[in-house]
């Protein structure tokens, strides 16, 4: 993949005045906070409409059926009716168990929920991006896979889902093939650059092959990985913060997947 890719085109949204329905899509709950005295703002996720801003009426209400559905990590079938840049949920029931994240795991599947939040667009369906979702917080679950791979792999999968991941197969100078001896200069916007000596920005080949693998058993390379995502990633937050870092530091160690998430 072309780093100088441009980032595909948002959806339009509906004429301002017409009304749109959608019914039983599948998504998860991004992020949602109380409005009002018993509703709820919720970002959700869905998988053929990307992320989507609604308003759950009554959600906090003792009364309703909705009440600690609307919760992260939670496969949901949703319905709504739209006018305009929010939508108000009409249905809402679970597609699946839910996934039980705890102590490190709760702060990794948060951190990707942030990320979603941080770096998708309204309105722009990724479903490349949504699958990879399911795996991460499936493998989250499980516990049976470091933490810090999970990671990776769902890191590569939303850049690539949004079309400004570098090509991490052949270098941006030559376009020769990156190789596990060599050392790259890290342009995100360009891609991996051959150089002679380390520095700021320069990786080994072998931990950008490792990348686009999605899997290593060497804890140098692992540091890398995560250095030259977090380099990609950070470009792409354009100094915006991720509350969520400072509290995986403070979770260091707790957990399966050590310190390398």
């Amino acid at each position: 993949m072309d780093g100088r890719r441009r980032r595909p085109r948002r959806a339009r949204l509906q004429p301002i005045g017409a009304v749109s329905r959608v019914e039983h899509q599948p998504g998860w709950v991004v992020h949602r906070r109380p409005w009002r005295e018993t509703s709820l703002l919720v970002e959700f996720f869905a998988r053929e409409h990307g992320r989507i801003g609604l308003v759950a009426k009554g959600a906090r209400s003792a009364r309703s059926p909705w009440r600690g559905l609307a919760e992260p990590f939670v496969p949901l079938s949703a319905s709504w009716s739209r006018r305009g840049e929010m939508g108000t949920l009409t249905g809402l029931e679970p597609a699946g168990d839910r996934h039980a994240l705890a102590g490190r795991a709760l702060w990794c599947g948060l951190y990707v929920n942030e990320l979603l939040l941080r770096l998708l667009e309204r309105d722009d369906p990724h479903p490349t991006v949504f699958d990879a979702c399911e795996a991460v917080f499936r493998g989250l679950a499980g516990g049976d896979e470091p933490q810090s791979m999970l990671l990776r792999r769902f890191e590569l999968a939303l850049l690539s889902g949004m079309g400004v991941a570098p090509d991490f197969d052949f270098d941006a100078a030559g376009g020769d093939a990156i190789r596990p001896d060599g050392l790259y200069h890290l342009q995100p916007e360009v891609g991996f650059v051959p150089v002679e000596r380390g520095g700021a920005g320069v990786f080994r080949g072998a931990a950008i092959r490792a990348l686009a693998a999605g899997s290593t058993d060497q804890r140098e390379t692992a540091r890398e990985m995560r250095e030259l995502m977090r380099t990609l990633i950070d470009h792409h937050l354009a100094g915006r913060e991720l509350a969520t870092r400072r509290l995986l530091a403070g979770a260091k160690g707790k957990s399966t997947g050590g310190s390398d998430s």
